[in-house]
């Protein structure tokens, strides 16, 4: 293990370093497969770009991103993020991308997810997690609601997709909610 910070079963969470940007990391954001339901992919990645989102929200007190490592192979295949952080209400937008394709459907997205919200609530006393997830994405929203979100609202037309407009659902989870989870 390279710097764990959390670990759980099948992998551990780390922060992100400036020399993941060069690695799997860079071209994950250009796999339009991996960008089909994020706001990135739309251009080409550079370097440059990748640069300044790690200056700009890495390094920033308002955000906390983690790399999602696999405990067996120590391979980075993924990252998950908190933030911005809204201190004085205490809650924060949550949004992950497993980049590797070959640990899709496996259940890394979810044990991510509960390691997250775990350290959300508990050790940063935050009180709700909210997150953003294009409708027609049945998998992520099943997983969200796995992980105990609940639906908040919806966005007509939000997301341009494949050619046409989809809505976004609005989900969030909140902290006595996710510790009745737990028990």
């Amino acid at each position: 293990m390279k710097h764990p910070f959390i670990v759980g079963k099948n992998i551990y969470l780390r922060g992100l370093e400036k020399s993941d940007l060069e690695g799997d990391y860079f071209q994950w954001l250009n796999d339009q497969d991996v960008t089909k339901y994020m706001d990135s992919g739309n251009f080409p990645n550079t370097i440059e770009n990748m640069e300044e989102f790690y200056r700009n929200t890495v390094l920033r007190g308002n955000n906390v991103i983690f790399a999602i490592v696999d405990l067996e192979s120590d391979k980075h295949i993924g990252n998950i993020k908190l933030g911005p952080i809204n201190w004085i209400s205490r809650i924060s937008p949550v949004g992950i991308m497993i980049g590797d394709k070959a640990y899709w459907g496996k259940n890394y997205g979810t044990e991510s997810m509960e390691l997250v919200l775990n350290y959300a609530f508990n050790k940063l006393n935050l009180h709700k997690i909210t997150l953003g997830v294009v409708a027609n994405h049945d998998a992520a929203t099943k997983a969200y609601e796995k992980a105990g979100f609940k639906l908040e609202g919806k966005a007509k037309s939000q997301f341009y997709l494949d050619g046409k407009y989809c809505d976004t659902l609005y989900m969030a989870i909140l902290r006595d909610e996710f510790m009745s989870r737990v028990e």
